[in-house]
């Protein structure tokens, strides 16, 4: 049997990806709002959500045309509200098309998961 060279065989991986970059933007989109109320009142973050902070950090300025040089200011709880708004907007305007792309996709929902837990919070 001779195989069939004109199949796409990544229309599994793009299905895939596009699954996961839909729930992850719906995710993101209810912990954009999660963060911003955390941050107007005041939540402490607790180690996890440290870690978080950082991962997301790392994430979004390892992202294509995301400035070398980041400058945040104000609290932990502010800033990562600024960091998952960010990432929610580049990923609006920047879906991803590739390997690694999915990679993140999986990562950022977990971390959005235990996000809207509460599990980032004192």
């Amino acid at each position: 049997m001779k195989p069939n060279t004109e199949l796409n065989t990544m229309m599994f991986f793009d299905d895939a990806l596009e699954s996961e970059r839909t729930q992850l933007l719906t995710e993101l989109a209810d912990a954009v709002s999660e963060t911003r109320t955390a941050a107007d009142q005041a939540a402490e973050m607790n180690e996890d959500g440290e870690a978080g902070l950082l991962r997301l950090t790392e994430i979004w300025c390892a992202m294509n045309g995301v400035p070398a040089i980041v400058i945040f200011e104000g609290s932990q709880s502010e800033l990562l509200a600024n960091v998952v708004a960010q990432i929610y907007a580049h990923l609006l305007q920047h879906p991803f098309h590739d390997p690694v792309g999915l990679a993140v996709c999986v990562e950022l929902r977990y971390m959005t998961d235990a996000l809207m837990l509460g599990e980032w919070f004192e």
